[in-house]
Parts: C-alpha cells; structure tokens; sequence
C-alpha cells in the first residue's frame, strides 16, 4: 500500500523539468517578440507634427502627439490633435491629422469647429 521511493519522485523531476523549460523559454520568447516589431519609423515625431500643422488654417495653441498601428497586417501612424485655446480656455479648431509613418502620407483629416 506503500508508494514506492521512485514514484514520489518522478513528479517532481517533471515538474522540475519543466520549471528549467519554461524559464529557458522565456527570454527566447521576448527577444523573438521585440525583433518582430520595428520601432524606426520613416517619419519622425517632429517631421508628423510639421505635416500635421501644414494641413490646418490657423495657428495651434497646442498638439497632442500618439502614435498607433492599424490594419492587419500592421501599418505604423502617427495621430497628430492640433487646437486653438478660446478665452475661456476651451478647445476650439480641434483638428486630428492621421499620418503614415513610413509614407508621410495624409491619410485622414478630421476638423471640428465647434466649441
């Protein structure tokens, strides 16, 4: 009724085994992840917002800069917001320029001017 020494054992070892995989498999597993992805973009941040200002009528008060991926493949954009700042310090003009990062592309334009 006993369990013999060699089977208390043998769980242990595989979970042991395992253990040594899994942790051999984890840094091969991020740098597989971070060679995947390029971060260079063809467009700069400062050359996005340079676009984005050129495609507005008025002077912005302030920009807001993201940069985001779309579409399956992915395709690298940066997503400029410009504004002009009312009296009252509301947001006016609000304008959303979507650029292509490795084009410099336009590739949308979104205006509000309403306050």
């Amino acid at each position: 009724m006993s369990e013999s020494v060699e089977g208390r054992r043998t769980p242990r070892a595989r979970v042991g085994l395992r253990l040594v995989a899994l942790l051999l498999l984890l840094p091969l597993t991020f740098l597989a992840s971070r060679s995947c992805g390029d971060t260079r973009h063809a467009v700069s941040q400062s050359e996005a917002v340079g676009i984005a200002r050129a495609e507005v009528a008025y002077r912005p008060d302030g920009t807001n800069v993201r940069f985001v991926r779309r579409g399956i493949p992915s395709r690298s954009y940066w997503a400029i917001s410009l504004w002009q700042l009312a009296a009252d310090g509301t947001r006016t003009h609000v304008t959303v320029v979507v650029i292509d990062a490795e084009t410099g592309e336009v590739t949308q334009v979104n205006r509000n001017t309403s306050p």
